[in-house]
This record gives structure tokens, sequence and C-alpha cells, in this order.
């Protein structure tokens, strides 16, 4: 039986499609619950996080993104599946030490600064899967192949975290052994990565490169860890490709509008709402995690088809409108968690619906955002620059990340409900970006769809 539709591949992509199913299985469970919300969600609940607490644990998951840059420099002329291996197996060595911390209060700070360490490195892990993906995938395909390898990747981690959350209502203290054993089940994913293989990587790290000495470009150590060296070569970039400089600008706005409010949807919903003993953790989780990830689940293979037809730019335009919408539902339900009054007994139930449509536009966002932002960069990079690129728009995408969650924690502190208007202003700039960008690719006749361009 073809589980996996491994058959309706080329050939020469189906080993390692299949190689990379299977891992993904086990190794979900491990993300589920290191990547996304759920951590905000013990912090808040578990640690009785401060808001500062909370804004950090929910910023801390896209924040370590800015480390990026330096997983795509070390990327560049190394074995990928070697160092994707060793940095997974410290993510999950990190995540089973969970266990060790203490559940009083203070406790909340070593889990947020346990978390993050994982997170900068699963960070390296998903820098390099693009890189994988660039090499095993061709291009016309590539939107399909990596739906499907989301698609089941984000249908787990809705499991796993549904699960952590259903254990932790039962008891508060069951981190100290959800974590571990989402730990041990990423273990055994690191074993079946092992058997990937990168096409064409032997050839190409024996394969001299321009560089003066000759070899197959590299970088020392000393170089990934420069900040002056990288900011030489993203500089270079940017400078060389005003069409990606531009295309960030635009991205960068529709993050920081949906990540604006990302802290402040947690607060209100984790700790605001009442929903009665024996299912805080469950409601939330299924709120802020598992409807967004079901509906992504549900979505992504119908973006993929249409991210493959559009080409990076046109498919951003509608995408936007998704994010636009969550930002919209999101404004409705903290309106209603605001003014309870105004909705007299049924409030908490207006406050789910609304955030609950909030989680669906999130989702279907996200289906496609997962794409765009895996695969967008390859639109305009070189085959020698794609790590070099990749590491400059995750780490832009960390950076924001780091950034927004804190100021919209602080802007809900100082206005309130605004920040959701704030958040919708960013949201509509970025979207009149990239209707530009898309305009300017048509009239200079550029390919916009990946099956246009060579592999």
């Amino acid at each position: 039986m073809d589980v996996f539709r491994t058959q309706s591949l080329p050939p020469m992509t189906r080993p390692n499609y299949l190689y990379e199913m299977w891992h993904l299985i086990p190794w979900s469970f491990l993300a589920g619950l290191v990547e996304g919300q759920f951590g905000a969600i013990v912090v808040t609940k578990t640690f009785q996080g401060s808001t500062l607490q909370i804004a950090i644990a929910s910023a801390t998951p896209i924040g370590a993104m800015t480390f990026s840059i330096f997983w795509g420099a070390l990327c560049v002329g190394r074995p990928k599946i070697r160092l994707v291996s060793l940095i997974s197996l410290a993510v999950a060595l990190l995540t089973g030490m969970v266990a060790a911390i203490p559940s009083e209060p203070s406790g909340a700070n070593w889990f947020i600064i346990q978390m993050a360490a994982a997170q900068v490195l699963l960070a390296g892990v998903i820098t390099i899967r693009s890189a994988i993906w660039k090499s095993n995938y061709p291009r016309a395909e590539r939107g399909r192949i990596t739906a499907r390898l989301q698609g089941l990747r984000e249908m787990i981690m809705v499991c796993a975290s549904m699960t952590a959350a259903a254990m932790c209502d039962r008891g508060p203290l069951s981190y100290q052994y959800v974590y571990p054993a989402a730990a041990l089940l990423g273990l055994l994913g690191v074993l079946l990565l092992t058997r990937i293989r990168i096409r064409g990587e032997r050839s190409e790290l024996s394969r001299p490169s321009d560089a003066p000495d000759g070899g197959n470009g590299r970088l020392t150590l000393t170089e990934v860890i420069s900040p002056r060296f990288l900011g030489i070569n993203v500089a270079r970039i940017l400078t060389n490709d005003a069409r990606f400089a531009r295309y960030l600008v635009a991205q960068l706005c529709v993050g920081v509008s949906n990540q604006l409010t990302h802290a402040v949807a947690a607060l209100l919903i984790a700790r605001e709402l009442d929903f009665g003993a024996g299912w805080g953790y469950w409601i939330s989780a299924a709120l802020l995690v598992a409807l967004p990830r079901l509906l992504l689940f549900g979505t992504i293979g119908r973006w993929g088809k249409l991210f493959d037809r559009l080409g990076v730019v046109r498919f951003r335009v509608i995408n936007v409108l998704c994010w636009l919408g969550q930002l919209t539902f999101g404004l409705a339900g903290a309106l209603v968690v605001v003014y309870p009054e105004r909705f007299g007994n049924t409030f908490i139930v207006w406050a789910v619906v609304f955030f609950a449509m909030r989680g669906i536009f999130w989702g279907l966002g996200m289906g496609g955002g997962k794409l765009a932002w895996s695969l967008g960069h390859l639109h305009f990079a070189p085959k020698q620059d794609a790590e070099i690129y990749m590491g400059i728009h995750v780490s832009l995408t960390g950076l924001r990340g780091l950034v927004a969650p804190l100021a919209g924690m602080l802007l809900w502190n100082q206005i309130g409900w605004w920040v959701w208007i704030i958040a919708i202003a960013i949201g509509l700039a970025s979207l009149v970006m990239f209707l530009a960008l898309a305009r300017q690719e048509e009239r200079e006749g550029m390919p916009m769809a990946p099956g246009d361009l060579p592999l």
C-alpha cells in the first residue's frame, strides 16, 4: 500500500522522500512540544509565569530563527545529513533534561532558557532541511513534496501537543515525563534521519569553488560566527538583489503583523478565560496549537499546488489575506474579553468562537506560509548562495519573532485591544508591497512559478 503516495513522484526522489517521511513520524512528537506555543501554555499554567515570561516563551520559538544565518553559513561545504543529525541529537537531549526543572515559580526561568536553547538548535535543523530539499527534490515538484512532508509533520505535532495537554490537565507536574518521552521519540527520529542521502553532495563537496584557496566553499567556524564576515555577505546579497530585499521588507511586515498579537492571544486564552477545572490546558492547546495545525494539515496540499502554479510573490498576496482574517477575529475575541459585560453570561462562548475562527484563519495562513517561508528564498537565490539566502531570510524571521511578541505585550499593557488595529495596518502594508512586487515581475517578464525555472 502506497500510504505516502510515493509512486506519484519522480523515481529519483522516491527513496529520500520515503526515508524523510519515516523520520518525521517520531521526530514530530518532539517538535510539537519544542516548536510553537505549547511552552507558553506550560509557563502560564504550570509555573504561573508573569506577562513578561509569557511574552518571552511566546517569542523564543520564532526568535531562535535569528541564529539561522549562522546555521546557513555553517552548512555550506559540509555534509548536511551528518551536521543535521548532530544538531537534532542535541535538541533531543536538551528536551529530555526538562524533567530536572523544579516545579516552583523560579522553574519558569529555567524552563524558558532550556526551551530557548533547544529552539536555537531546532532552527538549525529547519535551515539545513531547506538545503536538503533544494538538492533532493526538483524545483517543479518541490511545493507538492514539501506540502506532504509538512502536512505529516503538522498532524503529528497536533497529536503530540493535545496528548501532552491532556496529561498536564491531570497533573501540572506531568511536564516532567512528557518532555523526556518526546525526547526518546526524537532520538528514534535521528536514527531514521541518517538513512537520507543528498543527491550530488559527494561531487559538490569535492568540487573546487571560486574561493581563492580553491576549496569547496566551506567556511571556518571563525568565519561562521564572525559578525563582520556574515555582515559582508548579507550586504553583498541585499545590495545586488534589490527584488529579494523588497521581498524581505514585505515579509517583515506580514510577520510583524502576526507576531505582534501572538503572546497577547496566549495570555488571554490561557489566563483570562476560565474553562473550568480539568480543561484549561486542553482547551488552551486546542485554540492556540491544535486548531491552527489541523487547518494547516488539511490545506497545505492545496497550497502546494497553488505555490507550484503561481510562484512565491503572487502566492504571498493570497496568503496575506488569510493572515488579515486571523487578525480580524483575534481583535473580536480580545474585545469580548475586555468588555465581557456586553455579552452577558455567554461571553466565554463568544470568546471561544472568535478565537476559534482566529485559529482557523491562522491555520489557513500558516498552511501557505510554511511553504512560502521554506521555499520562497529559492525563487531569488542562485544555487551557490541558496544557504546564505535562507540564512538571511530565516534570521530576519527570528529577529522579528523575538521583538514583535514583546512589543505586542508592551502595547497591550499600554493601549489594550488597539494593538490589533496596529497589527492589521501593518498587515495591509505588506499586502500592498507584495502586490507591487508581483506587478514588477509581470512587467519585467520574469518567471514567477518554480516550474518556469531550470532545475
